[in-house]
């Protein structure tokens, strides 16, 4: 089994693939793909950059050149519901794109033509074992639910509303549910997890540069503890 592992920023997999051994690197479109093994699994790694064309494309190449069994989407997240606090894991049970709008046209918000889906399915099998990981690490609140991703750093109350009213996503990214996209039209399973580093409703400018770090090591750390289980 190959495992694909996708983060938006350096920050969200940089402890991963320094801790990956036997690596060999390739530069493709841009992104380095990391190839090697991590807890004795084989690893495939990549920092897609920030935004769904940027997840897509690496989404996109990672399957058709290094054909993983499964892509996990990991990083960072702002929080949608009041439960969810810094460091708070949320695993998903399916992806949304909140940006998706041709309501104009008689279609539900979101609503992805073609897919005709607005909920894109992750692998319910995938979606178990994480959970089931999450359980084992001490100290750490885990969420299965909707992650709503959209090409905007949401930050305002309003929107952070809006997505709620249309999806009731449990927090708000920039790339999952592009990979989720991509992943589905070429039957790969997957699953994305986001530690919430700020609280999507303004006050980002002043928690985000100091929270992210607590995150990032606690989804680094969810990584690795899935790969162990694995």
């Amino acid at each position: 089994m190959k495992i694909g592992i996708i983060g938006a920023m350096d920050v969200e997999v940089q402890e991963l693939i320094s801790s990956m051994e036997n690596i060999t690197e390739k530069n493709i479109s841009s992104s380095v793909y990391y190839e090697g093994k991590l807890q004795n699994k084989n690893i495939v790694a990549a920092k897609c950059g920030v935004g769904k064309v940027h997840a897509a494309v690496c989404a996109q190449t990672m399957i058709l050149k290094y054909k993983p069994n499964i892509i996990i989407n990991t990083g960072v997240a702002g929080s949608l519901n009041s439960k969810l606090d810094i460091g708070d894991l949320v695993i998903s049970d399916n992806v949304v794109q909140h940006d998706m709008d041709t309501s104009g046209l008689g279609d539900p918000i979101g609503f992805i033509s073609g897919m005709n889906l607005v909920y894109i399915p992750c692998s319910k099998n995938l979606v178990k074992k994480l959970e089931s990981s999450a359980k084992t690490i001490e100290g750490t609140n885990a969420f299965v639910g909707t992650i709503a991703s959209g090409d905007q750093f949401i930050c305002s109350q309003e929107k952070k509303d809006y997505i709620v009213k249309h999806f009731n996503a449990l927090c708000t990214e920039m790339e999952g549910a592009a990979i989720g996209q991509v992943c589905y039209l070429n039957n790969t399973d997957f699953c994305i997890i986001r530690a919430i580093s700020d609280k999507a409703d303004g006050s980002a400018h002043m928690d985000f540069p100091s929270f992210i770090k607590i995150a990032t090591k606690k989804s680094t750390q969810m990584i690795n503890t899935f790969l162990k289980d694995l």
